[in-house]
């Protein structure tokens, strides 16, 4: 299955998977919610999508259907290649991401051959950003514990400490002190240069509907 709103480029992608690696049975679909309703009622061994999808974000996708079937392999495209964003792919467990700013039919080849082999692929852009957080002994997610970055998003997303409080299930004091904590961590000293990293890091998208980090209400 081939989820991506482009045209364009779902075309292309998808008639490399028929054309040169044979593929049967190739489904094109545009957003996020009708992937994930083909998804449940089709069986598929290879998806490729976008992160940047209408109706459902393509992480939000890729992790329920990582959650219905462990062994679906999974290569994301996307224009984001931020901290925030790499992390958080790493951390789903997709096996691979291409930068969309890199795409060639060199690049598509290659992504697809390894992951649909079962392989991880990731862009050298990706791969460069990988690296870099990696070595940094400085990375955000190294310095704050999870429930004070996760404080810093929902503030720089324009939460207030109230809402901030309901979504993470702890008191407005609470998320007061997670945001405090972090912000000394970061060095950060006052709101807008808070806002400054959240948009450096890729914390803050500027498409809506992206909320890709998944929150653990265990309090503390």
């Amino acid at each position: 299955m081939v989820v991506e709103d482009e045209a364009l480029l779902s075309e292309v992608v998808a008639s490399v998977l028929g054309a040169e690696f044979e593929s049967k049975h190739v489904e094109e679909v545009r957003d996020g919610e009708t992937a994930w309703e083909l998804f449940q009622a089709t069986s598929f061994d290879f998806v490729v999508l976008d992160l940047m999808l209408p109706k459902l974000d393509g992480l939000s996708l890729a992790r329920r259907m990582l959650k219905l079937d462990r062994n679906i392999r999974i290569l994301i495209f996307s224009s984001e290649c931020d901290d925030y964003t790499i992390r958080e792919v790493t951390r789903s467990g997709v096996l691979g991401f291409v930068d969309k700013k890199e795409l060639s039919l060199e690049v598509l080849f290659a992504a697809i051959n390894e992951v649909s082999a079962g392989y991880p692929y990731y862009s050298a852009n990706a791969q460069k950003q990988i690296a870099k957080m990696w070595e940094d002994p400085l990375a955000y997610y190294k310095l704050l514990t999870e429930r004070e970055f996760h404080a810093v998003r929902l503030i720089a997303l324009g939460h207030d400490l109230k809402t901030s409080a309901q979504e993470l299930q702890v008191s407005e004091c609470t998320v007061r002190r997670h945001k405090k904590n972090a912000m000394k961590k970061l060095n950060i000293s006052d709101e807008s240069s808070l806002m400054r990293f959240a948009l450096e890091k890729g914390l803050v998208k500027f498409k809506g509907g992206l909320d890709w980090t998944e929150v653990s209400h265990q309090k503390h």
